[in-house]
């Protein structure tokens, strides 16, 4: 009895934050699509479209009966999930895709496969055969269907989930299954804002104040673009680089061109920064469906405050913290916390978006989901890694989903 070579490469996109692990594909025969959960009477993608769409035919091509490949490739990138299986080579007992008649030779390296996706916090598996490897794998106990258990990669702690088996043979309903696997998907009721570079452009108007203290000592000037490189770590750092290199650990130098930068950029903070397109519209929709939302910034304390409340006036953030005295800043965990604490919010619904690998440690750190933006001030290479939004419409797609939002606004806002 020949074995059989899983067909599949891992699906692994970036930024992945759930690695969903199956047995092994069924016969080519069977596939209606050339990617995992390929049966077109698997319920796989029927559940994931009934949790995310309230359309359990949504990742369906009913006249074809196939399921829609493109689609279902690019939501799984949007959100973060990642697929494989617990075995890279079987042999088949019987002439058909039950569990019960698979032989594994070799299974796989799940621990390596983890180390490739950093990010991901979350196992799943999605049948007996899986679950059981999974939990020999690690030396752990079996969680009950729908529960979970911990485990570790090296210092990283992963939950590691059973979820009932998505074939039609596994006797439960549909809907009961969407349940269960609902809970890998917890409501997202917090937003954590960077400021410049995810909700602003003010690139501008800093390049313009730093150049203008640096005007003052007749030292050389820095082109806008030039300065894209310096933000992001607080204005005292974005005065220290712009200075020469001579000058950079002269702290009362660097001090005296600070306090020139402060005052003029104090007073022309808002002449040409202004919001990105979409993002005020975001803000609104997110409010109106009762999302808390906060602002995290290393920029001065005063100047986020002032831009906030001038470009975003409608918008009630739980807190609008930026640097200030005696606090760490950005990517200490500090300012995650405090803006939780303040919005009411735990870590396990909770998500920042930012613009830098800065802000992605940030969320790291203080234990929070993250997303990037493509439009701030780093490139997408120094981003890659992370989940990226390209465009307000797709962070707003990654955002607002009918699942993770709740249908009414939350009391106390």
């Amino acid at each position: 009895m020949s074995a059989e070579t899983h067909p599949f490469p891992p699906f692994l996109p970036e930024g992945a934050r759930i690695l969903f692990l199956g047995s092994f594909p069924p016969q080519p025969r069977r596939w209606c699509m050339p990617f995992y959960y390929p049966n077109w009477i698997n319920d796989f993608w029927r559940i994931l479209g009934l949790i995310h769409f309230d359309d359990r035919n949504h990742f369906c091509l009913p006249s074809e009966k196939r399921f829609d490949e493109a689609a279902i490739r690019a939501f799984c990138t949007r959100e973060g999930l990642a697929f494989y299986d617990t075995a890279c080579e079987v042999r088949r007992l019987k002439d058909n895709a039950s569990d019960a008649f698979l032989e594994v030779v070799t299974p796989t390296d799940i621990p390596a496969l983890l180390e490739r996706i950093p990010r991901c916090r979350t196992l799943v598996t999605t049948g007996q055969k899986a679950t059981e490897i999974v939990a020999d794998t690690f030396g752990c106990g079996i969680p009950p269907v729908g529960g979970d258990t911990e485990i570790r990669i090296g210092d990283r702690p992963v939950r590691f989930w059973r979820m009932p088996s998505t074939s039609r043979a596994y006797p439960l309903p549909l809907e009961k299954k969407a349940e269960a696997y609902r809970r890998l998907f917890p409501p997202i009721r917090t937003v954590l804002w960077d400021l410049d570079g995810t909700l602003m452009d003010t690139l501008d108007d800093l390049a313009a104040a730093v150049n203008h203290a640096l005007a003052l000592r007749g030292l050389p000037l820095h082109t806008t673009p030039e300065y894209r490189r310096m933000v992001g770590h607080g204005v005292r750092n974005l005065v220290r680089q712009a200075l020469p290199a001579a000058r950079q650990d002269d702290d009362a130098f660097v001090d005296a061109a600070l306090a020139d930068f402060k005052t003029y950029y104090s007073a022309h903070i808002d002449r040409l920064s202004h919001p990105y397109p979409g993002i005020p519209e975001l803000l609104s929709e997110l409010q109106e469906r009762g999302v808390r939302m906060a602002v995290v910034s290393n920029k001065f304390q005063e100047g986020a405050e002032r831009l906030v409340r001038k470009f975003f006036p409608g918008i009630g953030f739980a807190a609008i913290l930026g640097n200030r005295p005696g606090l760490p800043l950005k990517p200490s965990p500090e300012i995650v916390r405090e803006a939780l604490e303040k919005a009411g919010s735990g870590p396990e619904d909770a998500l920042l978006v930012g613009d830098s690998p800065t802000d992605m440690r940030t969320a790291e750190n203080g234990g929070i989901g993250s997303i990037a933006v493509s439009w701030g001030y780093r490139s997408r290479d120094e981003l890659a890694g992370n989940r990226i939004a390209d465009s307000v419409e797709e962070l707003k797609a990654m955002v607002i989903q009918k699942n993770c939002l709740p249908l009414h606004p939350l009391s106390g806002y």
